[in-house]
């Protein structure tokens, strides 16, 4: 008699629906200052057992038996550990773009097609901006032809920052099987023996409670996409006071989330504001509130307030989706 194989692994993520059209506006160009234009300073601080951002390199490392073993390496630049802006900017908007209902910008060409209404927005030509009309998640994030208004830096190390060596079982491409958004949760990574086999993969990863540093620039926002966007960051009001800013969830970056790497959290750390919608547009580079606990608080709340671009039932979806369960393990099986 043949055994029965086991049960599956339930698998780390989740899903938000496409619900109905985006609501496709005129957006804001550059020829002018109008709304919110300064910067942000956020500290990411990892809360998964381990963070992975590939560089797209091999390197070689020492097994506690004295091998060497090719390891995929983390990303760094002139030699610094660093997470690339660009992997901050498509994590947020992902968050943004589900908690928005915009359009979904990225998706592989195996996948399945989604509703034409959700696919991305298309070309901003020249000579016809009058006439263009884009997502939220585009107007505010850019594409094709537009220039976005949201922009990070590179984050850096906060502190001295060490890397460790993993294991984990091959990754297969992720493949769209509805007409939804989907999103990996934050679970138990399940820790494997370093000797090489075949279908796995060895990792350079940071551990737990790492910290990096980005800034983040923005040109031109209305008060309803800064409110948006610091709840893509993760940023809430308390669901009974509304005046207590709070985690609402923390974010997914980098690689390797199907085993449960890369859960972050965004800590505000200063702001600076040029020009705001009550600030006079020659008076340039006058407003400057420090990391005090007053001068980000306040801002925060005045940004989270605003809702106006919101999509109620899909933020409530996901802040409930996205919540840490690292009481229950993250598979370890090919999949």
């Amino acid at each position: 008699m043949m055994a029965r194989r086991s049960e599956p692994e339930p698998k780390p993520f989740f899903w938000v629906l496409l619900d109905e059209s985006p609501q496709k506006t005129r957006p804001v160009f550059h020829e002018k200052f109008e709304g919110w234009t300064g910067r942000l300073v956020w500290e990411i601080e990892v809360l998964s057992d381990y963070l992975y951002v590939g560089s797209g390199n091999l390197d070689l490392v020492r097994l506690p038996d004295g091998r060497e073993q090719a390891r995929y390496a983390f990303a760094r630049r002139d030699g610094q550990l660093v997470i690339p802006a660009t992997s901050i900017k498509g994590a947020v908007r992902a968050v943004f773009e589900a908690i928005t209902n915009s359009c979904v910008s990225q998706r592989n060409r195996r996948e399945r097609p989604l509703s034409t209404a959700h696919m991305a927005c298309g070309l901003v030509r020249k000579g016809k901006e009058e006439k263009a009309r884009l997502c939220p998640a585009c107007r505010v994030f850019g594409t094709t032809g537009y220039r976005g208004r949201v922009h990070f830096s590179d984050a850096v190390p906060v502190g001295e920052v060490r890397t460790e060596t993993i294991k984990i079982a091959d990754l297969w491409p992720p493949r769209q099987v509805r007409k939804a958004r989907k999103f990996y949760q934050t679970k138990a990574f399940q820790k494997q023996d370093l000797h090489p086999r075949k279908n796995t993969r060895f990792l350079e990863v940071v551990p737990k409670g790492s910290r990096f540093r980005t800034t983040l620039y923005f040109e031109n926002l209305s008060g309803a996409e800064m409110g948006a966007l610091m709840r893509a960051l993760g940023l809430g009001l308390h669901s009974s006071k509304p005046n207590t800013i709070v985690y609402a969830f923390p974010l997914k970056l980098g690689g390797a989330k199907p085993r449960c790497l890369g859960s972050v959290r965004f800590h505000p750390r200063g702001v600076f504001i040029q020009t705001s919608p009550s600030t006079d547009a020659d008076d340039l580079w006058q407003r400057f509130l420090q990391s005090a606990p007053g001068g980000v608080k306040n801002l925060l709340l005045q940004w989270l307030q605003s809702e106006a671009l919101l999509d109620e039932e899909a933020w409530h979806q996901f802040r409930a989706e996205a919540q840490p369960q690292t009481d229950e393990a993250c598979p370890r099986e090919v999949y």
